[in-house]
């Protein structure tokens, strides 16, 4: 089993992913329904998502380790099923906000003389439309997730 400092990983991993999958919907939210604030959103939102996905993919796995070494309950398996759904979750998030930046933000894409046509494709209204509805809801989503699959998590460990 992984430890830092004598204590499972998954314990103090967790708490990483429960402060930051909020914030990164939260701020995916704001991307969407605010496009005066993307400029300032862009990078943070970025960092975020790409942070939250290996983080989420480490942190189950360092659940997973810690489940094996606990005896069954209903509540623990509830909890991994939630892992498993929040660790899924968080890489269509990374999807989705790459989506968010790119059709904000399409001159971003390199070589232009080779992806004119998906710089264009990204300009359109309802390429943009759909960018803004799938942020929304990536976030509300993102955001949901980690609540339920943290509250398991306490369930299991305080409510049995």
């Amino acid at each position: 089993m992984i430890e830092i400092g004598g204590l499972p990983a998954h314990i103090l991993l967790i708490h990483a992913v429960v402060v930051l999958a909020p914030i990164a919907g939260l701020l995916a939210v704001l991307f969407a329904v605010a496009p005066r604030l993307r400029p300032r959103l862009a990078w943070p939102l970025g960092i975020l998502a790409v942070l939250l996905a290996p983080l989420s993919l480490l942190t189950a796995e360092a659940g997973e380790q810690l489940e094996r070494s606990m005896p069954e309950s209903a509540l623990i398996e509830a909890h991994a099923e939630q892992g498993d759904l929040f660790k899924a979750l968080a890489l269509v998030f990374l999807v989705v906000v790459a989506a968010q930046l790119l059709t904000a933000f399409p001159q971003a894409l390199i070589r232009p003389q080779r992806l004119r046509g998906l710089r264009g494709l990204l300009s359109t209204r309802p390429v943009q439309i759909l960018a803004v509805i799938l942020g929304v809801a990536g976030g509300l989503v993102i955001i949901y997730q980690s609540i339920i699959t943290g509250h398991s998590g306490s369930a299991s460990v305080w409510g049995g």
